[in-house]
């Protein structure tokens, strides 16, 4: 006799749906062919906890410095935001915000008189002291204001209506103020800014005068401004090594309709898209495909509960934000607006700055269930679940975090099949309520399969060593080339005469991104690429990466010979020796990260002979991954970028 032939049939009805609901699990597929951004890091901004904290003693504050940068213990970020104080008229007394930690100091307070480099030592002091204990840091600077006496209004919170408020005719003074202080950071301090920020939610409208922090409306001219603050970078001897980032809009679909606008001059000098989450999560997607489509890497830089309208707890809100930053937007780098505040919801830690201590909260164990184990260099890859990371980190572990909310535990299987090999247990740490992160038992895998729980109202954080393989399956490049306006013809090989015009315009002709590279230093990311009224100094071979949505390279390069006498083609030369870098007492040293120095400047090219650039140093993280040729004096290798 069956099982419902010896019920009554309501209750086995009842009993058969628990049965069902006790053993079903959320299957989630996880799959490395499919691989998303490199994930450059976690962090914050030193305003304005750290104008206060710079004050501590020297043993309290380096309690908290470790408890923000040790990678095992704390939160191990990596990513400090720096703000260039603006610095307001004096008389003015209303930077009341941050425990007062909103009163940052400008550089130059006047306009006829000199730089005080003495201003701003607390925010200072930290940034140095992180520089000095965290492994390879990424600083970022970024100005909220620029001094009160370029402003039109004389006051550094904003004009009188939220408008912009910087002098028409300051643009360049503005510009020459951040790259001083930059440079300054870089000769003296020994901090080497990344990027230059020169916005601070610029389009918000909502920075007016007499406000309780800094804030400059910003909303138009935004590529006026970074091509001066890219000229002035390059002038002082910065640029490339510290580029410009924008706009740090507070909502994403305002960061994406101000980057659609940027000029080709001033997405020359951009490294990367910043952007705060608070709002305008509908335009994730849409902001990281256009980022992409330029070659432009993409911050979460800033965000916070402003747009929270739930009773959920602030931590598991927090990791929602998270998990579409980094899914959806594809972020490179997250980085929370600051890790102390008076707020409780916009905190990890509470400081009590009087008495200098400091205790960790809910949203700094939550924080932590992530960046102790998706670290610097870490590869995100496909997951189709929307409460779940995957993430393969440079030792071949793979991490996987659960998101549950909601208050019922949730059953997963995460299958695991399109890895070649993978570990046979998985480690797991798990964020709870009210506030703690602790080791679980270890999961053993059944093949290539994971069963968990993920308990209410937790973070549930496993890393699987030993994941190799998983098939990326590249878009096929299809070559169309047009002289003229002629028929479009498949060809990589092109003869055109002496005046001609072309067009090379190869397939997929919508999505992922296009990178070219070819003589005379030519870059471009459109996928059409056009010439007018060609000579043979536009000869040569042509380069073209496609990479697709899910980061998947192909490549083709095009053999373009114009017919021209006064300019013959010649094939270039790319015999390269592949041999190491004699290390000789000052000529070369190459350090655990791949940056090769040298007393003589290092010329770069690529594999076509193409020269990209000159550099005191070939610092690998400025380059897409691919092989280079690294060139110092006599001295020849080839590099691989990862």
């Amino acid at each position: 006799m069956n099982f419902l032939s010896r019920c009554m049939v309501p209750s086995c009805i009842a009993v058969a749906a628990f049965s069902v609901a006790v053993s079903a699990q959320t299957k989630v597929v996880v799959d490395p062919g499919k691989k998303y951004q490199v994930f450059e890091g976690w962090g914050s901004s030193l305003c304005w906890w750290a104008v206060k904290a710079g004050a501590w003693s020297e043993e309290n504050r380096s309690k908290l410095i470790g408890a923000i940068a040790d990678p095992d213990t704390g939160l191990g970020y990596t990513i400090f935001r720096y703000n260039i104080g603006g610095g307001d008229q004096p008389g003015h007394n209303h930077l009341d915000k941050g425990d007062g930690g909103a009163n940052v100091p400008g550089y130059k307070p006047t306009e006829k008189g000199d730089y005080d480099w003495t201003a701003d030592p607390y925010q200072r002091t930290i940034a140095l002291e992180l520089a000095k204990r965290v492994k390879d840091p990424i600083f970022e600077a970024f100005s909220n204001s620029p001094p009160w006496w370029m402003t039109k209004s004389g006051c550094v919170s904003g004009s009188s209506d939220g408008s912009d408020n910087l002098k028409s005719d300051y643009f360049d003074d503005f510009a020459d103020y951040l790259s001083e202080v930059a440079l300054h950071f870089k000769t003296e301090w020994g901090i080497t800014f990344r990027t230059v920020e020169p916005f601070n939610e610029p389009s918000a409208g909502w920075w007016k005068a007499n406000g309780g922090q800094e804030g400059c409306g910003f909303k138009n001219n935004q590529s006026q401004m970074i091509v001066e603050l890219g000229k002035a970078l390059k002038k002082k001897g910065l640029f490339p090594e510290t580029s410009v980032s924008a706009a740090d809009e507070t909502n994403i679909g305002d960061a994406l309709s101000q980057f659609n606008r940027y000029s080709a001059e001033a997405l020359s000098y951009m490294f990367q898209v910043n952007t705060h989450s608070y709002s305008g999560g509908d335009s994730r997607k849409a902001l990281f495909n256009a980022a992409f489509a330029k070659d432009k890497k993409v911050w979460q830089s800033e965000t916070g509960p402003l747009s929270k309208n739930s009773d959920e707890h602030i931590a598991l809100w927090m990791a929602g934000v998270i998990l579409a930053d980094l899914r959806d937007m594809k972020a490179n780098a997250w980085v929370d607006w600051q890790l102390g505040d008076p707020a409780e919801n916009w905190r990890s830690f509470v400081m009590d700055h009087r008495k200098q201590t400091f205790t960790p909260n809910a949203r700094f164990y939550m924080h932590a269930a992530f960046s102790r184990y998706i670290r610097p260099g870490s590869r995100i890859i496909d997951s189709d679940n929307g409460n779940t990371l995957a993430a393969i980190r440079p030792d071949n572990a793979l991490v996987l975090v659960v998101r549950n909310s909601g208050s019922s535990d949730v059953k997963y299987s995460f299958d695991l099949t399109a890895f070649d090999k993978i570990g046979s247990n998985a480690k797991v740490v798990r964020f709870d309520l009210p506030g703690s992160l602790t080791p679980q038992s270890d999961i053993a895998l059944s093949g290539k399969s994971l069963s968990m729980t993920a308990k209410a109202q937790t973070v549930t954080t496993m890393v699987i060593d030993g994941a190799e393989g998983g098939v990326c399956k590249p878009s096929e490049i299809i070559p169309y080339v047009k002289l003229h306006n002629g028929d479009w013809k498949e060809a990589t090989e092109v003869e055109p005469r002496k005046g001609d015009s072309l067009v090379i315009g190869p397939h997929p002709w919508e999505g992922g991104r296009w990178v070219w590279n070819g003589p005379n230093d030519f870059k471009s990311t459109d996928r059409e690429i056009r010439f007018k009224k060609m000579d043979g100094t536009m000869s040569g071979y042509y380069k073209a990466v496609h990479t697709n949505a899910v980061g998947c390279e192909s490549s083709m390069t095009f053999k373009i010979v114009v017919d021209d006498p006064d300019h013959p083609f010649v094939e270039p030369d790319t015999t390269v020796q592949d041999t190491p870098v004699v290390v000789l007492p000052g000529l070369a040293r190459e350090n655990a990260n791949g940056i090769i120095r040298a007393d003589a400047p290092v010329q770069v090219f690529d594999m076509l002979g193409s020269f990209l650039k000159s550099m005191p140093e070939f610092r690998p993280q400025l380059f897409r991954p691919g092989i280079y040729i690294v060139k110092q004096g006599n001295n020849i290798r080839q590099v691989r970028v990862r």
